[in-house]
């Protein structure tokens, strides 16, 4: 895909990394890039996050570590945009540049592991288990602390981080993103079009000419950006909403088929097994037990 470059402004200024905490109606930031690290925590939102190729669904509590360069973007779900002034959309964010401790500190050998985590970074890394509590509480806390006491729980988070193996890989090995600004707004309006009505039927004709493309030309856009086939995408972003359903007990797997924009079951049993790896039933059946 072709996304926004974002500059940090405040990094070439005031301070050697960004500690900061957003609150809006609605994240408000569209596909993008930017060439520093950033580590994420949702506080309060929900919607689906997406990070190279990967999709998936957030929630409070989401925390991902996301590297240089990696295009992503948080948009929230369709009810966030209605006005509503009981939902809010907040995270404490960290952004922080490579040579941000100078040009060779993560050369010296002690950083080792960091080193590596910086690299498993670049594919983007979902935080799990213990380790996302201990760091979350540890991005709350610097937000009451001193410049200098934040540099070093800074650098004591990315360190304990990089011992830990309790994160996921996001972002597919093969993913290579060459980022061209004058397509950025194509595709922030085909992103912001498929997330606004994946619950609705949509056709091939109708997204190619939101791009201002033919069928044949949109195709061949799509899937050369994204790696993947319209249809898949579109699946993907069903299937991420109808997970996120599966914890509501009082809806059945067909109201969750039905909710999440697919139109028959047989199908949308098909398509959720092939991305998440389990029927409908077993995954529900995976979340209620807790296992």
């Amino acid at each position: 895909m072709k996304p926004v470059l974002e500059k940090l402004t405040t990094l070439e200024h005031q301070y050697s990394f960004v500690l900061q905490k957003d609150s809006y109606e609605y994240y408000p930031t569209p596909w993008h890039y930017h060439p520093e690290y950033e580590l994420v925590l949702v506080t309060r939102s929900e919607g689906t996050r997406i990070i190279g190729d990967n999709i998936e669904p957030f929630k409070d509590g989401d925390l991902a570590f996301i590297g240089p360069n990696l295009p992503h973007v948080y948009k929230n779900s369709q009810q966030y945009f209605q006005g509503n002034p009981s939902l809010r959309a907040e995270a404490i964010v960290i952004h922080f540049r490579q040579d941000f401790l100078g040009r060779h500190f993560f050369q010296l050998p002690e950083m080792s592991h960091v080193v590596k985590l910086l690299e498993n970074s670049q594919q983007g890394l979902k935080i799990l288990g213990k380790t996302r509590q201990y760091i979350a509480l540890g991005m709350k806390k610097m937000l009451t602390m001193s410049a200098g006491e934040r540099l070093i729980h800074l650098l004591h988070l990315i360190e304990y981080l990089s011992r830990s193996r309790e994160y996921r890989l996001l972002a597919n090995p093969g993913y290579l993103q060459k980022h061209h600004n004058t397509e950025a707004y194509k595709m922030t309006k085909i992103y912001d079009y498929i997330l606004s009505r994946f619950r609705q039927p949509i056709n091939l004709e109708e997204i190619s000419d939101i791009a201002g493309l033919t069928p044949p030309s949109f195709c061949r856009f799509f899937k050369s950006r994204t790696r993947k086939t319209f249809t898949q995408f579109l699946n993907e972003i069903r299937v991420g909403y109808a997970c996120k359903l599966m914890s509501d007990e009082s809806l059945n797997i067909s109201n969750i088929c039905f909710e999440s924009g697919f139109n028959n079951l047989s199908n949308f049993n098909r398509q959720f097994k092939s991305i998440v790896h389990q029927s409908p039933l077993q995954y529900r059946k995976t979340i209620v037990s807790g296992t």
